[in-house]
């Protein structure tokens, strides 16, 4: 019909022309995939995570080692330098529970990605810091139908280094990147330089 275009709703402005209408530049998508990967290295596995399996033979050799020498101990004369053996083995499996005590010896895990929904509402709740939280509240409005995604650099269940993008119809924008101490990248006031698709 001639007049189907007069009574059909508009549609909403894909994500390139609401950007360009707020002049809002992203954070470029090279940055963030640097970022994460510079952070997946900076909160990887501690040392004695990645070489456990020699820990736990450092650990079990004093004590099979102190096993059989209380069992010879038992079977030999005096004189024997097994007993000094037997000290040793003590020695040695005490300085490792002080290193696990003291929280010396720590097997840290690695950290990994996780990327979830995150509703308008619960920015504050999320501690999205407020620039970045402003920009998607403005990106939302402008665009029905749009959802955020936090992603989180999570390590032995600690949210360590958290990003915002907006996602709308199959492409998403990093809208910014932060962490405790505050934003690292923040979407600009530039013309949009960088989307990619989903």
């Amino acid at each position: 019909m001639p007049f189907d275009a007069l009574v059909a709703p508009a549609q909403a402005a894909p994500l390139s022309d609401a950007l360009a209408r707020h002049g809002i530049s992203p954070v470029p998508a090279d940055t963030l995939a640097s970022h994460k990967q510079a952070q997946l290295e900076r909160f990887g596995p501690s040392f004695w995570y990645r070489h456990r399996q020699w820990l736990a033979i450092g650990l079990l050799t004093p004590i099979g080692g102190t096993v059989l020498g209380a069992g010879l101990v038992s079977a030999t004369p005096s004189a024997s330098p097994l007993p000094a053996m037997l000290c040793l083995g003590i020695i040695l499996m005490s300085g490792f529970a002080g290193l696990i005590l003291s929280d010396r010896l720590r097997l840290r895990a690695g950290s990994h990605w996780e990327e979830r929904w995150l509703p308008a509402d619960w920015l504050e709740s999320s501690a999205v810091p407020e620039p970045i939280a402003a920009t998607a509240r403005l990106l939302q409005n402008d665009l029905p139908g749009s959802t955020l995604i936090v992603g989180e650099l999570v390590q032995e269940s600690v949210v360590v280094d958290p990003y915002l993008l907006l996602d709308y119809d199959g492409q998403q924008v990093c809208l910014g990147i932060w962490d405790e101490s505050g934003v690292i990248a923040l979407a600009g006031d530039q013309p949009p330089r960088s989307i990619r698709s989903a």
